[in-house]
């Protein structure tokens, strides 16, 4: 596991490494993270991959979770954990967040453009082997709308990853 130490970078190199950290997330294929056969209809519509966006007031932060069960969390002012497949509740969390973003594709729209979410929102991309799928809501409401549940496994998620960045 990384885990990035914001004080060595500018602030804009700080925000260049975490678009590009981002980027790379959205455009992870099913084979990257072990999906292989997707000629099955029902397999194709499967998510493998989520990210949570979240609005600071000091910038934007990151989670990705992959059905491997690698995750991350980064931030655009710096700072993140990356690779905490090595950890098995990191493992769990992050399949459980991949997983149960499913039950939540027919309230999405699809989507080809990734944009940050607006301030005080949250924004979720799923990824599909056919299709990228997104939503965004006011932070505030996800403590009592219908995503509550995939921000609740997308923050139990974080958890697990800051608990494992931990020295030991």
């Amino acid at each position: 596991m990384y885990q990035d130490n914001k004080d060595s970078k500018t602030p804009q190199a700080r925000l260049e490494a975490y678009l590009r950290l981002r980027r790379l997330a959205h455009e992870t294929k099913p084979v990257n993270v072990g999906v292989t056969d997707v000629t099955d209809p029902a397999d194709a519509g499967a998510p493998f991959g989520i990210l949570m966006d979240i609005s600071l007031p000091q910038g934007n932060a990151t989670i990705v979770a992959f059905i491997s069960g690698d995750a991350s969390f980064y931030t655009s002012t710096g700072g993140g954990v990356i690779g905490g497949i090595g950890h098995e509740r990191v493992r769990n969390a992050a399949r459980n967040f991949v997983i149960s973003s499913a039950k939540f594709l027919d309230k999405m729209e699809m989507t080809t453009a990734y944009p940050l979410p607006e301030p005080g929102k949250v924004r979720f991309y799923v990824l599909t082997p056919q299709s990228v799928f997104t939503s965004e809501a006011n932070e505030i409401d996800l403590r009592k709308n219908d995503f509550t549940p995939l921000y609740a496994a997308g923050h139990q998620l974080l958890n697990a990853l800051l608990a494992a960045a931990q020295p030991k």
